[in-house]
Order: C-alpha cells, then structure tokens, then sequence
C-alpha cells in the first residue's frame, strides 16, 4: 500500500546560503519513522520554488513550513496562496520560531489552517495522524487550530527533553548532498546538540520559547550521531549550531575527544559567548582544533561594556579580545556578530564599536566580523522598551516579512541616522574581509572591485569619517549597470 505523504516546504531567508534545512529535516524523522512519505522542497535549490511545491502536492495529506521571523515569510505566502488556490482543502500548518512567537497572529492568515508551537516533532506527527484518520486537528497538544475562522487554542505541550525526541537521523536521507555540494562546493549539514540558553540577553526572544533553560544531549549520543552522519554521507562540514556550546566545559571537551577517537577527517564549527571560550586553556582549545573544530561565531554584539550592561550581555570587551587570542593560539577562525542601533547605543559607543571591529582584524588574520541592525522581536526583553520609544509592530502576519535585521528602521535611527551607519557598514564589508560558510563565492570581478575600495574604506573607519559616501555610490551605480547589462543579453 503506498505510504500517505506530507510536504514539507522551507522558505528562503533572503540570502545565497544552502544548506540541508535542519528545521525540516527534524520534523521529518518523526513522521518517516511513523510510516508517512515525506517530501522537503527547499527553495536554495528551487529558483521556481513554488511551481515544485505545486508538484508534490496531489494526494499530500497537509503542506508544512518552518520560519523565523522576516523575508521566509513572502516565500510562505507565496507558496501557501497557490496551495490553496488548486487544493482549498489541503490543510497548511506552520511551526518555526515565528509561529510560535506570534501563533494567534499567524493563524488569523487567511491561508494558515493550523501553528504549531515550539517543539513540533511529536506535535506534526499526531496532528497527520488525524488528518489521515479524517478527524479534526483540534485537540493536539501544542497547536492552535483553526476551522471555518473560528481559532482554538489547544493545551500546552510539555517539553521533551531533546535526548528523548523520536527520529532524529530519518529524515537526514531525504537531503540530496550532491545539490548542495554544486551550489556551495560543500558537502555539509547543521545538526543541534542542545536547545536553550540559560542566558537572557535583552535583544533575544529565546527565552520565549524555551524559557531560561538548557537542554543538553549527551555527549556520548552527539558523538554517535554526527560520525554517523559523516560517515554515512561523507560529509566535511557539520554545523553545531546551539545558541550556546561551551556552556558545560567536560561536556564539549568529551565531544571533542570522542570526535578525535573516531578517526574520521571532518570539521566543524560552532557559535558561543566569548567568555565561555575565553575560560579555556590553551591546550583544551587545542583539543578542539584536533578535533576539527575551524570556526568559532561569537556574539559580541558592541565595543561598549555601558551597552553590553544595557543589553544584560553579561561580557565584556575585554572578553572578546582574549577569546582573538585563545583562537589565535589554536589557529581556529574567529567570527564576530555586532548589533548597530541598540537602544542604549550613543555615538561614542556606536565609535567604541567600529575601533573595536578593527582591532579585531588588526590583531588577528583569520578573523572577521559581520553586522546587524538592531531588530527588536515579541518575546525578547528589549521588546517592551522598543515599543516605549515608537517602535510600531506589524499587525498582521503579511507585514512581518519586511521586518529585517539588515534594513531595519527603528524610531531612534531614522533619516541621516540609519544612512550613516548603513554607510558604516558598508565601510566594514569593503574595507576588511569576510569569510562566509555555505554562500556562493564573489566572482573574480567582484572581488578585484572589492579590493580596489579597501584602502579608501580602512581610511574612513580608521579616521570615523563617514560623510559624502561617494565610494558607495560608485559601488552600487556599477551593480546596477551589471543587472541591466545581463537584462539586456538576455532579451
């Protein structure tokens, strides 16, 4: 008898990276391992992501998506409209970071049937159960439910903990590597040993979501689960991406040694707080670069120990300068995310930063930094301030799309303001370089006008002058006589 089918669609996040979309492949385990056929279209591999979404459809039993907040939006929507267009009846149920921040808001979408809240493993998997069985969604433990507009809330789903969530490797073997590996010369994939962070930095909804805790895997099973993975699919790249790794010392040291014994070449990376690396010795950070661990993604959020007590960063400065030289000492790449526009951010601290991004490349050459602009989520601490101050949330699930942390207009930052510091970080691209996991490389072309800007940037970061940006100018005139010269061969 053929297996009945689910579909499960990820969103694009309006960037060039791809990579196995994690989110899907872990509610995929789940339902493959319950006996369901399942299908994940990711739109990194599918330029005509809707039309292949359209394809699978016929005799699916509900369509599936994962989305944080932002541009994954506009793709869902997309998909959802044509969706309910040829199949009205087909249910579409969303889970994610987002739904599950906002999960009335989301359901008032006219295309949305059903949210599913937080951890969505067990959830999706009784709620197809239902749908096969022909009985209504309402009832599952976790979800809101919607039908004929009328929205149910239906009982809080208790945590599982991690190491007991069913089917975590299944839906690892729906992933073409092959696709992956011709768009990003890599043969990798994101696997998760933990989730939470006892942390509550104000800018973070994590909190929101799994509250103030850390649910770790054991490590015995990390390390049994990710040579698996390597092996199986001769992967060379694996993304552990916790929002916090280091937070048991003995535990990431016995991953590391078990990454070691298994003899298998791969590397790996992470992301952390700077102090948690910065309290390792030398030689334990030379334990993970034997390891295979090549890359380490700190946030450091501001060069300003006043903002970084604003934000309950509970780090330092200083913090993010020794965690350059346990790096260095290891030769381990050391990446930096900073947030313009904090609400505690003046304009010493907004120039504490900039100095301190270029100390950070001046100290050490296989390190490199990326920026933000501050984007205030529900759920996070910062959010109620954020509204104080005139931030103005969307109001329906549509418009949150256009709320992005790279283009971000908050009420504080407007006008010559957020010109500026997007010029400011404009300056930081041209002028120092970045080296990004999963994304399609620069053409030479490119990179020879990137060059070409890099002293005149180094300059203007060095002496904070910022006015009269005329290099950006010149920089995006040349990228749109690029577009129209390829629209132009084209047609």
């Amino acid at each position: 008898m053929k297996k009945k089918k689910v579909v499960l669609f990820f969103p694009s996040y309006a960037s060039n990276e791809a990579c196995p979309p994690l989110a899907l492949i872990a509610i995929a385990g789940p339902l493959i391992t319950a006996g369901y056929e399942v299908k994940i279209i990711d739109t990194a591999l599918e330029p005509d992501f809707v039309g292949a979404v359209m394809r699978e459809l016929d005799g699916a039993l509900c369509l599936g998506m994962s989305l944080v907040t932002g541009p994954m939006i506009k793709g869902a929507i997309a998909v959802s409209r044509a969706a309910k267009a040829k199949y009205p009846g087909l249910p579409i149920i969303l889970g994610g970071w987002h739904p599950s921040i906002l999960p009335q808001q989301t359901l008032e979408c006219r295309y949305v049937d059903a949210v599913v809240v937080r951890q969505g493993e067990q959830a999706l998997v009784e709620m197809v159960e239902r749908l096969e069985a022909g009985e209504p969604l309402n009832g599952v433990a976790g979800t809101l439910t919607k039908e004929k507009g009328a929205i149910t809330l239906n009982p809080t789903r208790p945590h599982t903990p991690v190491a007991q969530l069913p089917g975590r490797m299944p839906g690892y073997d729906l992933i073409d590597y092959e696709r992956y590996y011709r768009i990003t010369k890599l043969r990798w994939l994101m696997y998760t040993t933990s989730h939470g962070c006892p942390y509550n930095c104000s800018y973070c909804s994590n909190a929101a979501v799994y509250g103030r805790n850390l649910d770790v895997l054991p490590a015995e099973q990390v390390v049994d689960e990710v040579t698996y993975l390597v092996k199986k699919y001769h992967i060379n790249l694996v993304g552990i991406i916790d929002d916090i790794f280091f937070a048991f010392r003995p535990r990431s040291l016995q991953i590391a040694e078990g990454f070691i014994r298994s003899g298998l070449k791969f590397e790996w990376y992470i992301q952390d707080r700077a102090d948690s690396w910065e309290r390792m010795t030398p030689e334990q950070a030379k334990i993970f670069r034997r390891a295979g661990l090549v890359r380490i993604h700190f946030g450091a959020e501001s060069g300003s120990d006043e903002v970084l007590k604003a934000i309950e960063k509970k780090s330092d400065t200083e913090s993010t300068l020794a965690a350059i030289n346990r790096c260095k000492e290891a030769d381990i790449r050391a990446s930096f995310g900073f947030i313009f526009g904090l609400p505690a951010e003046q304009e010493e601290d907004l120039i504490k930063t900039v100095d301190l991004i270029r100390q950070i490349y001046e100290r050490y050459d296989r390190a490199d930094c990326y920026t933000n602009i501050f984007t205030p989520y529900p759920g996070s601490p910062a959010w109620q301030e954020s509204i104080d101050k005139g931030l103005e949330p969307p109001k329906t699930f549509e418009e949150w799309a256009d709320f992005y942390p790279r283009l971000t207009v908050l009420p504080w930052l407007q006008g010559g303001k957020h010109r500026r510091l997007q010029a400011i970080r404009q300056y930081l691209r041209f002028g120092y370089h970045q080296v990004k996991v999963g994304e399609q490389q620069h053409s030479w072309r490119h990179r020879l006008l990137l060059n070409a800007l890099k002293p005149s940037a180094q300059y203007r970061l060095k002496k904070h002058q910022f006015n009269f940006p005329v290099e950006i100018y010149s920089y995006w005139g040349l990228q749109r006589l690029k577009k129209d010269l390829i629209l132009h061969e084209r047609f």
